[in-house]
């Protein structure tokens, strides 16, 4: 097969497409705000232990944060329901994005992930998905080869891909810098790439490393070249 000058452009959306998905977060949200006023009324009652104090907050697919920002355990009673008041006294609309590039980070702890903080969904449109995207690919002049050999060659297949230009770009409003991946002009000593050449090289090849062995062994070589400098990965 063989595929020669094309052009891919793939987009990463804010948002989430699924209807179950959503419907999953809203359903999660409305119990969140139930038992945060059952909570708000137990304080209120004066009553300190209960088992739904412990179930201030939840964390959906791995990135959905809701309920309280604190711990209830660290907040004493009317800290807590204050925190309360203003969770649910919150125009509930999901937080404005915010940049990977400008988490803040804890000395001597790891970056935690981003979590996308919704307080609820009753009234956010922002669950469906964004009108832009917020991180873009762009491959330009894509070559590609791909080739599988007859069971006695010592190969059992090729595929060669190269990419004049790839870019990516970072669409974010708040990030520090729009293009995240592209080709460097110039270096320091004023290098270019050569006029035509690519800036990808990807050749990865199914050997047979024993004669009449079926077994087959993969090997990867990677070329970029982003100035004048060429780097390979092996």
């Amino acid at each position: 097969m063989r595929l020669h000058q094309v052009d891919i452009q793939a987009f990463l959306y804010d948002g989430y497409d699924w209807a179950r998905t959503r419907k999953t977060i809203e359903d999660q949200v409305k119990l969140m705000r139930r038992r945060l006023a059952k909570i708000r009324q137990l304080l209120a009652s004066g009553e300190t232990q209960s088992p739904e104090m412990d179930q201030t907050s939840a964390l959906l697919f791995n990135s959905v944060y809701i309920g309280l920002d604190g711990s209830a355990e660290d907040m004493e009673r009317e800290e807590l329901m204050a925190a309360i008041d203003g969770k649910l006294a919150e125009d509930f609309e999901t937080a404005s994005q915010s940049s990977w590039q400008s988490l803040p980070v804890a000395p001597s702890q790891p970056a935690a992930p981003k979590l996308t903080r919704i307080q609820s969904a009753s009234r956010n449109k922002r669950l469906t998905r964004s009108r832009g995207p917020s991180i873009e690919f762009k491959l330009s002049g894509v070559d590609a080869e791909i080739d599988q050999y007859l069971p006695k060659e010592s190969i059992a297949s090729r595929t060669l891909v190269t990419v004049r230009d790839f870019e990516i770009l970072d669409h974010i409003k708040t990030s520090t810098w729009r293009a995240f991946l592209t080709e460097m002009r110039s270096d320091s000593r004023g290098n270019v790439r050569e006029s035509g050449s690519n800036m990808v090289r990807v050749e990865l090849r199914d050997v047979k490393p024993i004669p009449g062995n079926p077994s087959v062994e993969s090997r990867l070589r990677v070329g970029v070249r982003s100035t004048g400098a060429h780097i390979l990965l092996f």
